[in-house]
């Protein structure tokens, strides 16, 4: 029987899966919802992990045997309901052991082979490492949303929804983000009142309480398509200073990069990158900053380095083109 690696990243709105084969090459691709265990219930996590893997196994179609599966974790790995992952991972072949990582690593290693560098996470969750001899050494935030994620897609769509609410009731001036959300949610103005309070109001907050606290996420899009709006705008800004204040606590003038920059919120922070240099600059480097939508490439990289195969530039290459041409990401 042919043998394989499972890779899978698993971020707090996708979770994707790849199985391919000692060089890197991508013989199956899965993809489902998120399946961060902090952010989602564990069994709901769990099952969105094992669709992905099972999706990517029916993509390889051949049965090979699966010699060990990496995860490449956003969330507590305590929170893993992983007798439930171990059951379904055995039932499509996996031999060896499940091994875990952490999401950070992972993103830095879909943006380069280096053991040594930076990762800055803005996606549906936040933070920032320091990255030494290919593990993470240092880390600010990306503790979950209800401890921080400070700036990250969550956030921005929970701060959204908190000036719709304050412009709503008339404590706060108008945004632009109110009209916005409204029709996102499929709510129309109404003068009718109920209660004290105006009806589309009342339907807001229905809404709002009717998502999982991490679906606040799906509203952070709008915050940059209303940028130009003061509030906004504002919540931008405090998104960039947070994300750089977290780089600012993980920096070493030591290791001068390279810094992946990694998530769907990142790079809509424009005035990021030109923090990030001007810090590494100040410090004598030359920025090397890699942009990357997810921790596809990662997971892929970290499960070949635990079955002990070493990644260079040539194979770190392979993979990110094998994975594009079964339709996952390619590094931007």
């Amino acid at each position: 029987m042919d043998k394989a690696l499972l890779a899978i990243d698993v971020g707090g709105s996708t979770s994707r899966a790849y199985l391919v084969d000692s060089g890197g090459r991508c013989l199956g691709h899965g993809r489902s919802r998120g399946g961060n265990p902090a952010s989602n219930d564990p069994d709901f996590a769990a099952t969105s992990i094992i669709s992905a893997v099972e999706d990517a196994a029916t993509d390889a179609g051949q049965r090979r045997e699966i010699m060990l599966a990496q995860i490449a974790l956003a969330g507590p790995q305590v929170r893993v309901a992983l007798p439930k992952l171990e059951v379904a991972f055995r039932a499509i072949g996996l031999a060896g052991p499940i091994v875990f990582a952490g999401d950070l690593l992972a993103m830095f290693a879909s943006a380069t082979p280096s053991m040594d560098g930076y990762c800055i996470v803005d996606g549906t969750g936040s933070g920032a490492a320091r990255i030494r001899a290919g593990e993470i050494d240092r880390v600010a935030d990306a503790v979950g949303w209800l401890l921080g994620d400070l700036g990250s897609g969550y956030w921005l769509g929970h701060e959204a929804a908190k000036a719709v609410a304050t412009d709503l009731d008339g404590r706060s001036g108008p945004t632009a983000l109110t009209p916005a959300v409204l029709e996102a949610l499929g709510i129309k103005s109404s003068d009718k009142r109920t209660l004290g309070r105006p009806q589309h109001l009342r339907e807001f907050i229905d809404a709002i309480y009717a998502m999982r606290p991490i679906e606040l996420a799906r509203l952070a899009p709008l915050v940059f398509t209303q940028r130009d709006d003061a509030a906004a705008s504002a919540l931008i800004d405090r998104a960039e200073a947070f994300l750089a204040a977290d780089f600012e606590t993980i920096f070493d003038p030591a290791v001068p990069g390279p810094v992946a920059l990694g998530g769907g919120v990142i790079a809509h922070l424009s005035g990021l990158p030109d923090t990030i240099g001007a810090k590494l600059r100040a410090a004598g480097h030359l920025p090397d900053l890699r942009f990357v939508t997810d921790g596809s490439v990662g997971a892929i990289v970290l499960a070949l380095r635990a079955a002990g195969v070493a990644v260079d530039e040539t194979m770190f290459q392979t993979i990110a083109t094998s994975i594009a041409a079964r339709g996952g990401p390619l590094r931007s």
